[in-house]
């Protein structure tokens, strides 16, 4: 059993990117979590951040504006060897991501994943670095990644199936949710009720043979290029 009386240490985290809708969208969402955090945006050089006395824990490397991504990881690492790096990014830079996880980073979120895989990256993450912390620690790795980047020593495994006992508007909704739709903005944008929504989330959970959206993201990631 946790023991509330004891703080929850505070994770210090650095979003390098220079796009300010990037950085707004990353703090709302974090503003949503139970860890307690420090955000700073930092858009500058990172030579000059990882001179600082206060260094970040965790960094989230913005793709879309991080040109050296293998440069700044390199730095990161001579400078923070126990800070975690995450990199944030889009499905058309993979082979940019396998670069960059091939210098290092401890995770990467898709751009298309909604609020609650990036909280559980994080929160994952801050397991990490605070060890101390009252977090349950998990794979976050496989959390943030939909695909699978550890060297093959064989063929590589066919991509996972989808039941063909999914209706099409079963389908349609995973389709939506790999846009990163909510259940609300489902049920707007297919004009039905949330409870519809929730209805056949369940229902393609025991279909998929996964148990939460997240898991959900994963099959679908790993199943492309095939289309649901």
């Amino acid at each position: 059993m946790t023991d509330n009386s004891v703080p929850m240490p505070t994770l210090t985290i650095a979003i390098l990117s220079s796009q300010c809708l990037v950085w707004l969208g990353l703090l709302k969402i974090l503003e949503t979590s139970a860890v307690p955090m420090i955000v700073h945006r930092y858009p500058g050089r990172t030579s000059d951040l990882l001179r600082s006395e206060n260094r970040p824990d965790l960094f989230i490397l913005d793709l879309g504006t991080e040109h050296d991504v293998p440069g700044t990881i390199h730095q990161i690492r001579e400078s923070v060897p126990t800070g975690k790096i995450v990199l944030l990014c889009g499905l058309e830079d993979q082979a940019r991501m396998r670069e960059a996880f091939a210098v290092g980073v401890d995770g990467i979120i898709l751009k298309v994943q909604p609020p609650e895989v990036v909280l559980a990256v994080i929160e994952a993450l801050y397991a990490a670095v605070k060890p101390q912390a009252p977090v349950e620690r998990e794979d976050a790795m496989k959390l943030s990644l939909g695909l699978d980047w550890t060297k093959q020593t064989g063929p590589a495994p066919p991509p996972p199936a989808w039941p063909d006992a999914l209706t099409a508007r079963e389908r349609e909704i995973i389709r939506l949710v790999e846009q990163g739709l909510s259940n609300k903005d489902i049920a707007y944008e297919l004009s039905i009720s949330d409870s519809t929504v929730r209805h056949h989330m369940t229902s393609i959970f025991d279909k998929v043979g996964v148990s939460n959206r997240q898991k959900l993201l994963l099959h679908a990631h790993r199943s492309r290029p095939s289309t649901v």
